[in-house]
C-alpha cells in the first residue's frame, strides 16, 4: 500500500467554534496552572488524521507499545515503552469526535486507548460506539500543544498521559497522573505508515513491576545496628533490554549501589577518635584497620537473591573487618592497646580490662622504630621463630599485626617498660613478658584490633 506522509498544521482559527459548539469536555477540566494555555487545547479536526506513533518527549527512541498484544484471550493490554521495530502494534490511528476530542486507536487489533474507571491507569480496549452524538469518556481524550509537535494527552476523566519511570527503557510502563508538566508527560505525533508487519514479541515482563513476579523481593542488609534495603521498586526502573531483548538489570546500577555503601561503611584508612586507657580521647590516622566491603562480593551476594519473591537477608562481605559500627570509632571494647611512649600494653575483652603489662617496643628514633596507628591481629603462631637481619629468635607466642611486627614473649629480657626502648629496643615488634604474651595470645584471634599511639 502506498502511503502519503501527512503534513503536521495547527489551524488554531477554528478553536473557538468547536468550543462553542462543543464545550462539554473543554469547561469539564479547567487547563492546569503551568501548563497549555486555553488556547493550546487544540479539537482533532486541527490535526489530520491518520496514523502516529507516539513518542516520549524525554527520549523519542522510546514510542508507545500495546503490552500483552502477542499473547491471546488476554484482557490486559496495557501500554509500555518500546523501541520503534515498524510493527503495527505500535502505530495508532487518530479520529475526530465532536466537540475537542479525539480518538486513539491501535492499528493492529483496533482496540481504543481507554482510561479506567477510577481514572489512573490505561489500557486497550474494545472500541465503543454508541447510538447518537454521545461520547464514550474513557476513550476520549484531548491534545493540549506545548510546542515543537509535543503535547500533553489528557483523558475525559482529567488524567494525563504519563511515563511511569524516571526515564523510558523498553517496558517501561504507562499510567495516567495529575498534571505535573515534566517531560514524562509529553508526548511526540510522528507520522508514520501501515506496516506489513502486524505484532512483534514485545512483551518484556519486567520481574520488579507491581504485576511481576518479584513485586514484592526487598533485600535486607546489616551493617551494625543499621538495615540498607533494596526493594523491588529500585530494582525495577533500572532494567535494560539484553541483545538477546531479554530485560535484564543493569550490572552498571548494582556496582554502584554496591559502591556507595562502600562508601557509607568502610572505615579503613578514616581517623577515628579512641579513649585511651588513661581516659584522654586521642586521634589515630594511621594503620590498616577498619571496614572495608568487598564490593565484587557483596554484588555476588546480591545477584543470588534477585530472583526471589519475599524478604532476603544478605551478608554484606567484607575483605576488611573493623570492631564495632560507629560514627567515630570502629575499634569496639575488646583491644591490645599499647602506649609505645610510656611502654605500656593494655588487654580488653568486651570492656573489661583483663592485662596491664610492661612493654620493649622498637627502638626509638631508627628505622626499628614500631610504628603508631591502629591494626588487627591476622597471623598467630605458637611457638615460632622469628627470623630477621643478623637474628632468629625462639617465641613461645607470636601475634603479628603489622607486615613483620607482632607481639611476643622474649624471654631473653628481664626487665621490661621504662627507657629500654630508647637505646635497646626491638627490631620493631612488642617485647612482652612469657604470663603477659600467654594471655594475650590466649585471648585476642585473627583480627582484634591493635592500637598503637605515641
Amino acid at each position: 500500500m502506498k502511503y502519503c506522509k501527512i503534513t503536521l498544521s495547527i489551524l488554531l482559527s477554528g478553536i473557538a467554534s468547536f468550543i462553542t459548539v462543543f464545550p462539554s469536555f473543554a469547561a469539564e477540566h479547567e487547563v492546569p496552572a503551568g501548563s497549555a494555555s486555553a488556547s493550546g487545547i487544540i479539537s482533532i479536526a486541527d490535526v489530520p488524521q491518520g496514523l502516529y506513533e507516539i513518542a516520549s518527549a524525554a527520549d523519542p527512541d522510546f514510542i508507545l507499545d500495546v503490552k500483552h498484544c502477542t499473547i491471546q484471550d488476554t484482557e490486559n493490554k496495557t501500554l509500555q515503552m518500546y523501541r520503534s521495530l515498524d510493527v503495527n502494534q505500535q502505530k495508532f490511528y487518530l479520529e475526530d469526535l465532536p466537540g475537542v476530542a479525539c480518538r486513539f486507536s491501535a492499528l493492529h487489533s483496533g482496540d481504543a486507548l481507554s482510561a479506567s474507571e477510577d481514572g489512573l491507569s490505561v489500557t486497550m480496549a474494545a472500541m465503543e460506539h454508541p447510538e447518537g452524538a454521545g461520547l464514550v469518556r474513557s476513550q476520549s481524550w484531548q491534545l493540549q500543544e506545548v510546542g515543537e509537535n509535543a503535547f500533553y494527552i489528557q483523558s475525559r476523566e482529567g488524567k494525563y498521559l504519563t511515563l511511569d519511570a524516571s526515564k523510558p527503557f523498553n517496558g517501561a510502563p504507562v499510567i495516567l497522573s495529575e498534571f505535573t508538566g515534566s517531560d514524562s508527560q509529553k508526548w511526540v505525533l510522528n507520522e508514520t505508515w501501515i506496516s506489513p508487519e502486524a505484532t512483534a514479541d514485545t512483551d518484556l515482563i519486567n520481574p520488579y513491576a507491581e504485576d511481576g513476579a518479584c513485586r514484592n523481593l526487598r533485600i535486607a542488609m546489616k551493617f551494625g545496628t543499621n538495615y540498607e534495603f533494596l526493594r523491588s521498586s529500585d530494582l525495577a526502573e533500572h532494567m535494560i533490554e539484553a541483545e538477546d531483548h531479554r530485560l535484564i538489570l543493569d550490572p552498571e546500577f548494582l556496582s554502584a549501589y554496591v559502591e556507595q555503601l562502600a562508601q557509607k561503611y568502610d572505615t579503613q584508612g578514616n581517623p577515628r577518635t579512641f579513649r585511651t586507657s588513661y581516659g584522654t580521647d586521642i586521634t589515630l590516622y594511621k594503620g590498616d584497620f577498619g571496614w572495608k566491603l568487598d564490593t565484587a562480593a557483596t554484588k555476588a551476594q546480591i545477584e543470588e537473591y534477585l530472583q526471589s519473591t519475599t524478604l532476603e537477608t544478605v551478608s554484606p562481605v567484607w575483605s576488611h573487618k573493623g570492631g564495632a559500627f560507629g560514627e567515630t570509632n570502629d575499634i569496639g571494647d575488646s583491644y591490645v592497646e599499647i602506649d609505645l611512649e610510656n611502654q605500656k600494653v593494655w588487654l580488653y575483652k568486651d570492656g573489661q580490662q583483663l592485662l596491664e603489662t610492661d612493654c620493649v617496643s622498637g627502638t626509638f628514633g631508627t628505622e626499628n622504630q614500631t610504628p603508631g596507628g591502629v591494626y588487627s591481629i591476622f597471623y598467630m603462631q605458637s611457638p615460632d621463630v622469628l627470623n630477621g637481619p643478623g637474628y632468629s629468635s625462639y617465641v613461645e607466642y607470636w601475634m603479628a599485626f603489622n607486615g613483620n611486627i607482632g607481639l611476643h614473649d622474649a624471654n631473653w629480657r628481664s626487665e621490661f617498660g621504662g627507657d629500654i626502648y630508647l637505646s635497646n629496643g626491638s627490631h620493631g615488634c612488642v617485647n612482652l613478658p612469657t604470663e603477659a604474651a600467654s594471655l594475650i595470645y590466649q585471648t585476642v584471634s585473627i583480627g582484634y584490633p591493635v592500637v598503637c599511639y605515641q
